[in-house]
């Protein structure tokens, strides 16, 4: 009898220790739980860039997801996850008994008698949910205690609605796909909305297991698990026997998951330094819709590996020839390039170029200064770059030189396009935002608009064009300029002297005009920022400057002379829904009203941005760049049937090399030089070297049925056409033989009626 007490006490003392200790462990676990409020919770999503038509450029971030409400999820979608994950989730509190029993069965009669590779699980959905966003994923019994407790406590707090909602937004279903909407893009790329039965059963079958059912890794593997979803949902009563049948007998279709699509880019780089800027929040996710045009951004990308591809072939001997497919070498310049292989090497060169054989053209493929042939630097079986340019194919090596281009709407400074550099992969440098260089004769036509805008100069004041000396300061020699030519052509007019990018002509309005008011206007209208140095050498731009600011600068000779600032950002939202930038720069008095007014005004339409020069004599620079395309510095491209503004820039040396082209709808701006500057040609300027990559773009850019080429440049209603004679520049009301179109407001005409245009010297 002692005994049996002595072990009823033992047994009791025991059961009282252990129910302490669980007890004590359940406390302690409990107090450091974290909070059960997930009221507050929301995934934080990918950050989505978009260009302009609203197809991915990229996206920042390992998680991509993109959030529903519960009313928004398909009910098929629904009662798929239900089927396949947890068939009481309507039922149970949070955890459920039945389930487990059911699974423990279900996994040990599969397991013997070999039914199925498919095992059932046991923890609900909200325990799923659970962990996932508030515990870790630690296998131990300590995580499933407190994911037990925590499950008990949501579902007391929260509806079943909420609960699948977080659950369908936070679950990970493979390819980077975080939540049910991007996964059915990554997937089948549709919308969620337009899946099949059979294919919301696929996507529900993968939290299991992303991996284990990826078609392209297992695909018997990914049908039975779809089916076996399938299966469920009949036996709950979500579809019947002929949704069953069918959905069964569907094969899965998944679409190729293409993650090239996403690569970074000078623009994407951009994009998220302006986020930045705009937000300080580093926290949010945003969906951004950019102003980058996709067509014009490729014919960008292209037109300038291009030209500086054939631009080095008067300077570079043949580095191009590789051993091995160029994918592995560099596959970004592919995107512009085609790979080709040499098959046979004779009198001529046969090459395998996407599967076709072909005969290089020796005659357009010579290299270097010697203009060496193909067939002294190709051997057999050499891979080498090659791009079609205008239907023939031109050998291309990656450039040494480098450049950017910048495409603006200058309107309201949207950036169409941007390419900061040759190759993003070799350098993430922007050159179109990052690389400060003299703008050289660039910066000409912003003088001669101070000295229009002025009333001291009208488009045919005769200039005399000759050598001046200029004092650079104490202990400082004299500074005698000249034209590039080295020539000084006599009497010129205003408007002859920037058309041709006269040196001498324009030192001598600048100094009549004086440095320190040019100063005044180069800030005014942001060419520079707070810039006060006056000397002499800035007014043939020596002061550094980037490609984006000069090609915003020449924006008000096209839009009127309204201050823009470069725009790569159109919307910018974050991931709950808050509009963080959406710009508008047109006010509009009237264009509201309700549907039942019985009376309307007509709508006003105001342009909200800064005029920064009079339309007159914005328009006036405007036409006098015109002329340059036609009889001046850029008529290489006078032949194109479009109407073109543009100015060339060269420094000295000619290390850096500008083209500005402007069209009624764009201003485009070209830079090239190295990245540690140096020379970059004998005699090479901005006619030679940047203009055709403009030349490469515009023509490219005019092949597109849909552009209209009827469209010309805005004259404003104040302004009187007349014609100036080209050799003693005297204007007429009527055309006459050896005249030009030019422009004057009505001030300018009284002034050549009370005064004879006699030469102005400037000293």
């Amino acid at each position: 009898m002692k005994i049996f007490f002595l072990i009823f006490k033992l047994i009791f003392l025991g059961s009282i220790l252990g129910a302490s200790i669980i007890i004590i462990t359940l406390w302690n676990i409990q107090s450091k739980l974290p909070s059960s409020n997930i009221s507050d919770y929301f995934p934080n999503e990918i950050t989505k860039i978009y260009d302009t038509n609203y197809d991915l450029l990229y996206h920042v971030g390992n998680k991509d997801r993109f959030y529903l409400d519960y009313d928004q999820i398909p009910k098929d979608m629904i009662n798929a996850i239900i089927a396949a994950e947890d068939k009481n989730f309507y039922t149970h509190k949070g955890f459920d008994l039945q389930g487990i029993f059911r699974s423990v069965y279900v996994n040990i009669d599969n397991i013997i008698f070999k039914k199925s590779n498919n095992y059932v699980g046991a923890s609900t959905i909200t325990q799923q949910l659970v962990k996932n966003i508030l515990l870790s994923n630690e296998k131990t019994l300590t995580r499933k205690i407190k994911e037990l407790i925590l499950s008990i406590r949501i579902e007391r707090d929260y509806s079943k609605k909420y609960i699948l909602e977080l659950y369908l937004n936070e679950i990970y279903f493979g390819r980077r796909s975080y939540g049910i909407a991007t996964a059915a893009s990554n997937y089948f790329n549709k919308s969620i909305y337009d899946l099949t039965l059979d294919e919301y059963a696929y996507l529900a079958a993968l939290p299991k297991g992303p991996n284990n059912y990826d078609t392209k890794k297992n695909y018997k593997k990914a049908i039975e698990r779809r089916d076996y979803v399938l299966n469920q949902m009949y036996e709950n009563n979500f579809i019947d026997i002929n949704q069953f049948k069918k959905s069964k007998n569907t094969s899965i279709r998944t679409t190729t998951y293409d993650i090239k699509k996403y690569s970074k880019s000078y623009n994407t780089d951009f994009i998220l330094n302006q986020i930045q800027l705009l937000n300080k929040k580093t926290n949010s996710a945003y969906y951004v819709q950019s102003t980058i045009n996709p067509r014009i951004q490729k014919l960008s990308e292209k037109a300038l590996v291009d030209s500086l591809g054939l631009h080095e072939k008067k300077y570079r001997k043949w580095e191009g020839s590789y051993n091995k497919e160029l994918k592995e070498i560099n596959r970004e310049y592919l995107n512009h390039w085609e790979e080709g292989r040499v098959l046979s090497k004779d009198n001529n060169i046969k090459y395998l170029i996407n599967g076709s054989e072909k005969t290089l053209d020796l005659d357009i493929n010579s290299y270097g200064p010697n203009k060496k042939s193909p067939i002294s630097f190709l051997e057999i079986d050499d891979y080498f770059y090659v791009s079609k340019i205008e239907n023939n194919y031109y050998l291309m090596q990656p450039p040494k030189i480098n450049g950017s281009m910048v495409v603006l709407n200058p309107f309201n400074g949207n950036i169409l396009a941007m390419v900061g550099g040759v190759n993003y992969t070799e350098s993430k440098f922007n050159r179109a935002t990052q690389a400060f260089r003299q703008p050289g004769s660039s910066v000409k036509p912003f003088i001669y608009a101070l000295g229009l805008s002025n009333k001291k100069f009208i488009p045919n004041t005769v200039i005399l064009d000759s050598q001046i000396s200029l004092s650079q300061g104490p202990n400082l020699p004299i500074w005698i300029p000249k034209n590039y030519s080295n020539k000084s052509y006599g009497k010129i007019s205003f408007r002859r002297a920037l058309e041709t990018s006269n040196n001498l002509v324009t030192l001598k309005i600048g100094l009549d005009l004086g440095l320190d008011e040019i100063n005044k206007f180069f800030n005014n209208i942001s060419l520079y920022k707070d810039n006060n140095k006056e000397i002499y050498s800035l007014l043939l731009g020596s002061v550094e400057q980037n490609l984006l600011t000069l090609s915003k600068s020449y924006s008000i000779f096209v839009n009127g002379g309204y201050q823009v600032e470069p725009k790569i950002i159109k919307k910018l939202v974050t991931d709950k829904g808050y509009s963080i930038d959406n710009s508008y720069f047109l006010d509009c008095e009237y264009c509201s009203f309700n549907d039942d007014s019985r009376s309307y005004r007509t709508p006003m339409i105001k342009n909200e941005s800064e005029r920064i020069l009079d339309e007159q004599s914005s328009f006036q620079i405007l036409n006098i760049l015109e002329g340059a395309i036609k009889n001046g510095t850029g008529k290489s491209l006078k032949n194109i049937n479009y109407p073109i503004a543009g100015k060339t820039g060269t420094t000295n040396e000619s290390k850096d090399l500008w083209f500005f082209g402007l069209t009624p709808e764009m201003v485009v701006g070209v830079y090239v030089g190295y990245d540690n500057p140096k020379k970059i040609g004998y005699k090479e300027t901005g006619s030679s070297v940047a203009l055709p990559v403009f030349k490469n773009f515009i023509t490219n850019y005019l092949k597109a049925e849909n552009i209209d080429k009827s469209v010309k440049f805005n004259v404003p209603k104040q302004m009187i056409k007349k014609y100036t004679d080209q050799n003693n520049y005297k204007s007429f009301d009527n055309w006459r033989e050896n005249t030009i179109e030019d422009y004057f407001t009505l001030d300018q005409i009284d002034i050549m009626s009370n005064i004879d245009n006699n030469l102005k010297g400037i000293n």
